[in-house]
């Protein structure tokens, strides 16, 4: 007998990844201590889902060279999020002659692929002549649920 496997039978759908730019989304863990270990911010907040994400990082870059930094960093599959007035759950200043860019990509973290974003990320930043003004996770608000009003089903709602 020849059983032909479907795949949308038998498996639980996996849900949908998260979108750049989602207001729904919530800030789970943040930094702005360039000297902090990803490991340590990342238990401390109780993080440890392997999960698709939004990772959010927040650079102070000089006018002249946020093209070319965006151009650079879109090739790594980063692109800009300017969705939030504060990034990173807290009030971001640029410094002076420097404006704030926000660069996000949607990805698994844990320590290591945090440290490495991190690492690379501080690199493009300075060659720049710029930094790394910290960096954030985002996800769906788990205490919401699944049948929690978005956006959309609340004017629905209101109709």
């Amino acid at each position: 007998m020849i059983s032909l496997r479907l795949p949308w039978r038998g498996r639980a759908m996996a849900p949908p990844l998260p979108a750049i730019g989602d207001p729904t989304l919530v800030v789970t863990v943040s930094s702005t201590d360039e000297t902090s270990a990803s490991s340590t911010v990342l238990t401390e907040a109780g993080f440890t889902e392997q999960v698709p994400v939004v990772l959010r990082m927040v650079l102070s870059l000089p006018e002249s060279a946020v093209d070319g930094v965006v151009a650079r960093c879109a090739g790594d599959d980063y692109r800009v999020d300017d969705s939030s007035r504060s990034p990173l759950g807290v009030e971001t200043v640029a410094d002076a002659g420097h404006a704030v860019v926000v660069l996000a990509q949607v990805m698994g973290v844990d320590a290591l692929s945090l440290s490495r974003e991190r690492a690379w990320m501080g690199s493009v930043a300075s060659r720049a002549a710029g930094r790394v003004l910290g960096w954030a996770v985002l996800q769906a608000d788990s205490s919401a649920g699944p049948d929690a009003d978005t956006p959309v089903t609340k004017k629905r709602r209101a109709r």
